[in-house]
Order: C-alpha cells, then structure tokens, then sequence
C-alpha cells in the first residue's frame, strides 16, 4: 500500500450506496496524507467551484491512479475539516486493495462530435475525451445530472449506441459550448465496450506514428 498511496497521487471517488434511480456520483480528488496504513486524508472534492463533502460513514469507492497501476478499494470518511484554507476529508480503508485493468480506464483525449438523445430529440455535442468506461463531452444543452441518456458515439464509419449517466455538469472551457459533462457508461455490452477500448488504442498507435513522423 505504501507504494499506491502517496500524497499527491490523483483518485476518483464513487458512492456505493445507489439511489432509487441506480444512479451515482464520481468526484476527483488527491491523497494528501498517509496518515497509516489504513487512514488517509484526502481533497475534499470540487465540482463546478462548489466544495462536496464527503458523507460521514458511508461508504465510497475510492480510485488510484498510482505509478504502480490503477487500484480500487473501499473507504469510509470519518472526519472533514479545514487545514489553512484547503478543505480535507479524513477516511479510514475498509477493504482490500485490488488491481484495475488499465485499459478500461485509459482516458483517449479527443474533438469528436456526436449525437446524444433528450426528450425523443437528438442533439449534438463533442467528445473531449473517451475510455471503456464513459466519455467527457461539451455542449449547449442543458443536462440534469443523475439523468440517464442514449449516447452515439462514432466508431470510425459505424457508431455505438450506449446509455450513460450523467456524473457531474461544469462550466466548459470552450467559448462555442456553454456546458461540460462527465459520463459513465450504463450497464454497457461487453462487445461494445470492447470495440471502444480497440477503437481508442488504434487512435492512440496512430497519434504516436504521427508524432515520430512514421
């Protein structure tokens, strides 16, 4: 564990407990402390400008995104607090520290523009980023998060149709779209996720031979 958790190591944190929708949250965030081998202290989160405590004893999955790979484990926050300026969470791990196929989670960045369906309409957006587990897109469109949408999403000359929930809305970056959205793939076929993961490392191989001029 020594070796996975260090401060300044990036994480992803997920509720386990689902809503009467089986919709949940995915926050990013940072170990900031070891505190010992089964206590750490972490950012609290921000989404949007807006800090996101972390619920007192209920339990998180918590996402490391470490040198030695990418791990999963169970967490339990028992104290938020301030230090200086910065808002920290202390939780405590409560389960096993596990090893997460990599490729699912490669996050391929991109400008690929797609169509998404709300209210029986189809709208467009563009990808700015896609893994097997769920894409970050722009668009104008308002968006209600926790809501579940069909999702295109174009694979060189044919596309895949997939549903996602939308995870968290932010204020885009770009000055054509007004809004940016996090999604993670619902329930999504095995086949299909496997053509995106191929999809994106094809992508990936092509971009390196650019690069070195092949």
């Amino acid at each position: 564990m020594k070796n996975v958790f260090s401060p300044g190591v990036k994480v992803e944190i997920k509720e386990c407990t689902l809503d009467d929708n089986n919709n949940n949250y995915c926050y990013t965030s940072q170990i900031e402390e070891v505190v010992k081998k089964n206590i750490l202290v972490l950012g609290t989160p921000i989404v949007g400008g807006q800090i996101i405590p972390l619920r007192i004893n209920r339990d998180y999955m918590l996402i490391v995104y470490s040198n030695k790979g990418i791990y999963s484990c169970k967490i339990r926050p028992k104290r938020n607090f301030r230090k200086g300026l910065v808002e920290l969470v202390k939780v405590e791990i409560i389960s096993s520290l596990e090893k997460i196929q990599r490729r699912e989670f490669f996050r391929y960045g991109c400008v690929q523009v797609f169509k998404f369906k709300l209210n029986d309409h189809w709208h467009e957006g563009i990808i700015k980023d896609i893994s097997g587990g769920g894409i970050k897109f722009i668009t104008n469109s308002d968006l209600e998060v926790k809501s579940k949408i069909t999702f295109r999403i174009p694979i060189e000359n044919d596309y895949i149709e997939v549903e996602g929930i939308i995870l968290y809305r932010e204020e885009s970056n770009v000055e054509l779209y007004k809004n940016q959205y996090r999604v993670r793939f619902d329930n999504i076929d095995k086949a299909d996720q496997d053509r995106i993961i191929q999809f994106i490392f094809e992508q990936q191989r092509k971009r390196v031979r650019q690069e070195k001029g092949l």
